[in-house]
């Protein structure tokens, strides 16, 4: 049998399961694939994150207590 019978079996026979094995692959192998293709890509590496507090200001609306 071949893997793409295999699937469509899984897939008929439990969908959610294979829903979640095929999400749980593409997380897996992103970390594997994506940095080869941004270095294909002439991207800068080191992409400084922003702060904590300005993430939970936009998140919030709410301005940062000064103090």
């Amino acid at each position: 049998m071949g893997a793409s019978a295999a699937l469509r079996r899984m897939m008929a026979q439990d969908p959610v399961l294979t829903a979640c094995a095929v999400l749980s692959a593409i997380g897996i192998g992103a970390p594997l694939i994506v940095p080869p293709i941004r270095n294909a890509m002439n991207r800068p590496e080191v992409v400084p994150p922003p702060k904590l507090a300005d993430v939970v200001e936009g998140m919030t609306g709410k301005p940062r207590n000064s103090g």
